[in-house]
C-alpha cells in the first residue's frame, strides 16, 4: 500500500524552473551532458525532455524534493530508458583466447558502471554538496561558488557566475577554504 505523497503542480514546476539560479542551471547542464555522454544522446534534448515530462505530468515531482534533484533524476531515468533501447546495438568482436587483446574488442562487463554504483556516487556527491552549502546558509555568492566548483568550473567561469572581480573572487575563495577547513576534520596521510 503506497502512502499519499503530495506532488508539485504544473504551475509550481514551471515557477521553480523559471526561478533557477545560475549555479543550478550549470548543475543541470553538467548532469545532462554527463548522461548524454554515457548513453550517446543529445544533452540539450535530454534536458528539454525532462522539462517536458515534468510539465506534462508524466514525471511527478514530490513537493518535498528539490527541483534540481528531481530533474537530474528524471534525466538519468530518461537516458537510461533510451540507452536500454540501444543496448544491444554495440559492435562486439570476439576474443580468440582469454587475455588476448584485439583491436575493436569491447568487454561489456567493464564498459560502464552499474546503476547501483552511479546512484551511490550521485548520493555521495549530493551529500557532500549539501554539507558544503550548509556551511554558507546566508552567503549566496559562496553557495553559487561552491555549486560551480562542484560542477567542475573554475577561474573566469566562476567569477562570471558570481559577478566577482579578481580580488573579490580570491577573497571569497580564501574565506570558503578557511570555513571548510574549520568544519572538516583533517585526515592524516599514512
Amino acid at each position: 500500500m503506497k502512502a499519499d505523497v503530495s506532488v508539485r503542480s504544473r504551475d509550481e514546476i514551471a515557477t521553480a524552473i523559471r526561478a533557477l539560479m545560475d549555479a543550478q542551471w550549470i548543475r543541470l547542464r553538467k548532469a545532462s551532458g554527463y548522461f548524454a555522454w554515457v548513453y550517446d544522446l543529445s544533452a540539450e534534448d535530454l534536458l528539454q525532455e525532462a522539462f517536458c515530462r515534468a510539465l506534462v505530468g508524466t514525471r511527478q515531482c514530490p513537493a518535498d524534493v528539490d527541483i534540481v534533484r528531481f530533474l537530474v533524476e528524471a534525466m538519468r531515468s530518461i537516458a537510461n530508458g533510451e540507452g536500454g533501447k540501444l543496448e544491444n546495438q554495440i559492435d562486439t568482436v570476439p576474443v580468440v583466447q582469454p587475455g588476448a587483446a584485439s583491436d575493436g574488442a569491447v568487454d561489456l562487463k567493464d564498459s560502464t558502471d552499474s546503476q547501483e554504483e552511479i546512484m551511490v556516487a550521485a548520493e555521495t556527491d549530493e551529500a557532500l554538496r549539501q554539507a558544503i552549502l550548509g556551511l554558507f546558509p546566508t552567503d549566496h555568492q559562496a553557495r553559487d561558488l561552491a555549486d560551480g566548483i562542484l560542477a567542475g568550473y573554475d577561474g573566469e567561469e566562476l567569477r562570471a557566475l558570481t559577478d566577482l572581480d579578481q580580488k573579490g573572487y580570491a577573497s571569497k575563495r580564501r574565506f570558503m577554504r578557511r570555513t571548510i577547513d574549520k568544519h572538516v576534520p583533517k585526515v592524516e596521510k599514512p
